[in-house]
């Protein structure tokens, strides 16, 4: 999904499709980016931990936080040849003492600002709708529309709700005759 197909849906839901185009510039088009961005950031912060792995070079032990291709929310584990290894965050870099050349390191990300025609790269239970409605919640919230905006914001978090709980399996007792 892109950036675009949730701005598209929140357009619709606020009904401003006479207003807002997502093919030309204007300033509610902004604040609608502006809205998503926001909103997916709040997600990815309190709801969905964004994790991957990738290969970096270390050299002295140290490897930047300019060299990860996602922005880094917190290392989880530093493996070199398969071997987890000790390592300390420090502001500008990843320290594991000794460690050189490439070693793989498995981290949280933030999703960052995205443009129009990115992807957002979510769970597929986040969907289209469930993004525009928190959107359209913002953007209500934004423009001074508080009742509409505490609607939209009230139907984002149940549906929110819904979609990180876990599933159990319920066992039932066995059945007895008396």
């Amino acid at each position: 999904m892109k950036l675009r197909d949730i701005i598209n849906r929140a357009i619709q839901i606020l009904g401003l499709e006479n207003e807002v185009s997502v093919t030309e510039e204007s300033p509610r088009l902004t604040k609608l980016i502006d809205c998503t961005n926001m909103i997916l950031g709040e997600l990815t912060q309190e709801y969905i931990h964004l994790k991957t792995a990738e290969t970096l070079v270390f050299s002295e032990g140290r490897a930047y936080y300019r060299d990860f291709s996602k922005p880094v929310r917190e290392v989880i584990a530093v493996r070199d040849k398969g071997i987890k290894q000790n390592f300390v965050m420090y502001p500008l870099y990843l320290f594991c003492d000794g460690l050189e050349g490439q070693v793989e390191v498995t981290y949280l990300y933030h999703l960052g600002e995205l443009g129009l025609d990115d992807d957002v790269g979510l769970p597929p239970q986040y969907s289209v709708y469930t993004l525009a409605v928190g959107t359209a919640s913002e953007y209500c919230y934004r423009t001074g529309l508080v009742d509409e905006a505490l609607f939209y914001k009230s139907r984002y978090d149940t549906s929110l709700l819904n979609l990180s709980r876990r599933m159990r399996l319920a066992t039932l007792p066995n059945r007895r005759l008396l």
